[in-house]
């Protein structure tokens, strides 16, 4: 009995499986003999696939009219940018004296209008961006990271050490494409307003402008060119750089240029190169804007060179002033420095606020028309024989 159950329990798996093959031949072969339920779910199915891909198609179509839209607004903007920084570079080059002042400040400004196109093509080529999830606070280093981030290059956290590679190797470089030269242009941001700095603190100490007065339509070609650039910037950056960044970045990077790493018990190095740049140069304005007024210990200069050097130095400080404001106060890891630090917040808070009314006193000093002391006509003294003889 056992035999027989089996071997009609093997027959019946048999016919079982002869059935279940023979309705998936007949569900593949001819659908419309399927039953209503199953047809019904199939063609759901397939409905539902046949809706996906139209959305994802239609996604496509949009991101791509959409990129096409930033990327040709961005490259029209950077074009913009670039003419008018031409325009205002020809009028330099033309009325370049060739002193270091003018020719550090001059070399300062080439390297940031290359550094701007680079970043730009850097983020039109690259318009598929690394995916980043963690919300960061908008810091001196949001420029920097925002571009690695959206050309799919590492971040660079040690400026120093990259910016020392990249000059050492550059002899050797071999562009790949253009990500590799937006990131060497945001690392080489830093030591370029470094250059800018010097050059300006030197020249108000010995007297040299980096140039003269320029006419109105170099100054309107200079706002349109560093307009246009940083709105390039903002376009192309699709929401991640805002106008102010790169400006903030440049001042923060100047501490990691200079120093190696963060001392313990003082603020973070970005922190401390705004604050160097706007007291050194507030400084500077202010011993210009006294010599000139009162004491004359510094070499004199012209009213016109002075009063472009003055502008200059001003800018520097209101970048420098608002790098300070618009960065997010640095943390301190190490509480059992908090003593220190209080310390050292205060004495930085005090040296910069000195500083800063130095240098506007200086700046008004230097502002203010000089009184020209009239110089006494020239008597003609006559000899003593000739008045007799008259």
């Amino acid at each position: 009995m056992g035999d027989v159950s089996q071997a009609a329990l093997k027959s019946r798996l048999r016919i079982a499986d002869i059935r279940t093959g023979a309705t998936i031949s007949v569900a593949v072969a001819r659908p419309e003999l399927m039953p209503p339920t199953a047809t019904i779910e199939h063609e759901a199915t397939d409905e539902r696939r046949d809706r996906r891909a139209r959305c994802r198609a239609r996604v496509d179509a949009v991101d791509e009219q959409e990129r096409s839209l930033a990327v040709g607004a961005g490259v029209a903007m950077a074009t913009v940018g670039t003419i008018g920084t031409l325009v205002w570079l020809a009028w330099r080059v033309t009325h370049l004296s060739l002193d270091p002042v003018s020719v550090a400040f001059l070399l300062a400004e080439v390297a940031g209008l290359l550094g701007g196109l680079a970043v730009a093509s850097g983020l039109a080529e690259r318009w598929t961006a690394r995916s980043v999830f963690v919300d960061e606070p908008r810091d001196s280093h949001w420029f920097a990271h925002s571009v690695a981030d959206l050309v799919g290059r590492t971040r660079a956290d040690d400026l120093h050490h990259d910016v020392r590679s990249t000059v050492r190797g550059a002899p050797r470089w071999r562009w790949r494409d253009s990500a590799d030269a937006a990131i060497v242009a945001v690392l080489l941001d830093g030591p370029r307003r470094l250059l800018m700095v010097i050059a300006v603190t030197l020249g108000l100490l010995f007297g040299v402008s980096p140039f003269g007065a320029p006419p109105w339509w170099a100054l309107v070609a200079l706002g349109a060119g560093c307009l246009g650039i940083a709105t390039a910037h903002v376009v192309l950056g699709r929401g991640r750089i805002r106008y102010g960044d790169r400006t903030r970045w440049t001042y923060g990077a100047i501490g990691e240029v200079v120093g190696r790493a963060d001392v313990d018990g003082l603020a973070p190095r970005r922190w401390v190169g705004a604050i160097a740049s706007a007291v050194a140069v507030s400084v500077a304005v202010g011993l210009r804007g006294m010599s000139d007024r009162w004491t004359h210990g510094l070499p004199a200069m012209d009213d016109d060179e002075r009063v472009v050097l003055l502008a200059v130095a001003a800018g520097l400080i209101l970048g420098a002033l608002y790098t300070l404001a618009t960065s997010q106060r640095p943390t301190q890891v190490d509480a059992h420095l908090v003593a220190r630090h209080l310390e050292e917040r205060t004495a930085r808070q005090a040296v910069l606020a000195v500083a800063v009314v130095l240098g506007m006193v200086g700046l008004v000093a230097g502002l203010l028309p000089t009184e020209q002391v009239a110089e006494p006509a020239p008597t003609v003294s006559v000899p003593a024989g000739e008045a007799a003889d008259g």
